[in-house]
Parts: C-alpha cells; structure tokens; sequence
C-alpha cells in the first residue's frame, strides 16, 4: 500500500539494504525527550551490529520535532524521518511508520523509553525461534526475570480494558496498550493497511485483525516503567478507548486477509 502523498518520507543514509529490524517510533511534540532514546538505539544498534533503522513518525508536531529529528539523523544513519503536518493521532502515525518500513521484523516503540530497546530481543526469540507472528510486550504477564513500575490506576484502567476487550472483540490478552510491538514482515504488511483506527484504540484493532487473519500473537513481558510525562489522559482517553473498540468490530466486519494469516 502506497503512502499518501501529503506524507514525506526522509530515508536513513544507511539505507542501501533491508534492515533485519525496523523500529518506528510515533512522535507527537517530542523533541524534549525522544532524544535519550534515539541515543539509546544508537547504542544498542551499535553494541548488537545489527542491520536497522530507526523511523520516528512525526504527527503533526507543533514543536520542532521533525528539525530535532534531522539534525540527529546526522549522526544516526541508521536514523530516518516520517513526517506530515497535520496531526492525525497516535494510530495513524504507527501505520504511516510502518508502511514506510522496510525490516524483516517492524518494531513499534513509544518515544518516551518506557520499555528499553533491549527488550526487542525477547520479542524476537518468540518470532524467529518459536514460529510466531507477533510479539507484543506486556506490563500485565507475570516473569521473574521483569521489573514493571506502573502506577495503581493504570493497572486499574488495564484489568477493566482487559474485561471489555474479551466481552466485546475476543482478544484475550492481558496488556493489549504497551506501546511495544513486534511483528514479521508477512504480518505487517497484511495488517496495517487494512487499519482505521487512529487513536488510542489502535492496538485493540492490531489485535483483533490479527486474530481475524489467524496470525499466532505471543504475550512477553517487558522491563517498563511509567514516565512522568505520560501523554494519556486518565479522565478522558480510556472513555474514547471504549468507543472505539466497540466501533473496531463494525468496521471490520467484512474485512478480509484471502489466506493472508494461518488457519
């Protein structure tokens, strides 16, 4: 699917071959703190040698996120820029990132660090060693090799997602929200072009399209820890959550993979 063409996609200088990973980051009014993560790739994609790129997708951003993001692609080759000038919501910036991407696995990550870039090797021993399709990182499933920091009313909202996402769509997964999310290419690229959610609610619809196309999704558990700055409001987003999980089944009644997934 091609990307619309008020969408602008500044490639990495390290772009010659497909990565072995791409990493879309969503950025909304970011350039105060996306940068230690970006520093933080760089020094795992340093450390590992890995073929990767790093695609922040710029939605929109009233401050200078797109500029911060170009004067680091500098010294990041691995480093490309996604951009457009209205902003659309988080969902559509992970779908412009990642129909823009080029990697065997595409990792999705949130711009403030919650969860280490590190943790991208759990989820790829699940796809690469274990035969799944998707990955997703969760605060919720229980490891001892984890830390999670999550504030008491978060875990609140989650169990109550949780109950209505089971109810309403079928998708019995206990952290459907981790903005940390790994799928294969043959995942992917059936996946995020048939979306249309573009709020919070995206992740529901990931999930409930994965299991439409019959994709075996693996629930890890991610180191995270809750940001000060988190851009969730607590009053009002799990109420337009809510609205649009229940319109995610309605619009994808007739949405068909033609054996794009497994039986």
């Amino acid at each position: 699917m091609p990307l619309p063409d008020y969408v602008t996609v500044v490639p990495p200088r390290a772009a010659a071959e497909p990565p072995v990973v791409s990493v879309v980051i969503p950025a909304y009014n970011e350039s105060k703190r996306i940068g230690p993560y970006l520093d933080h790739i760089a020094a795992y994609i340093a450390g590992k040698k890995i073929a990767m790129e790093v695609l922040v997708a710029n939605d929109g951003s009233r401050d200078d996120t797109a500029a911060f993001v170009r004067a680091k692609m500098e010294t990041h080759s691995h480093l490309g820029l996604v951009d457009y000038a209205q902003n659309r919501g988080k969902g559509h910036a992970v779908r412009m990132g990642m129909l823009a991407a080029r990697g065997h696995l595409r990792l999705f990550a949130d711009a403030d660090g919650s969860t280490p870039i590190a943790e991208l090797e759990r989820l790829r021993a699940k796809i690469e060693r274990e035969g799944f399709d998707i990955a997703v990182g969760s605060r919720q499933y229980r490891s001892p090799e984890v830390q999670r920091e999550i504030k008491f009313h978060r875990y609140v909202i989650g169990q109550g997602f949780r109950i209505l996402r089971r109810i309403f769509l079928r998708i019995d997964v206990l952290d459907s929200q981790c903005g940390f999310k790994l799928f294969s290419q043959r995942a992917a690229e059936a996946i995020f072009p048939r979306t249309k959610i573009d709020g919070f609610a995206f992740d529901v619809e990931l999930l409930h399209l994965a299991g439409r196309a019959g994709f075996k999704t693996a629930e890890v558990a991610v180191n995270w820890h809750d940001t000060a700055d988190s851009r969730v409001n607590l009053l009002t987003d799990p109420f337009k959550m809510f609205l649009d999980m229940l319109r995610v089944r309605g619009l994808h009644r007739k949405t068909s993979f033609d054996g794009a997934g497994r039986s």
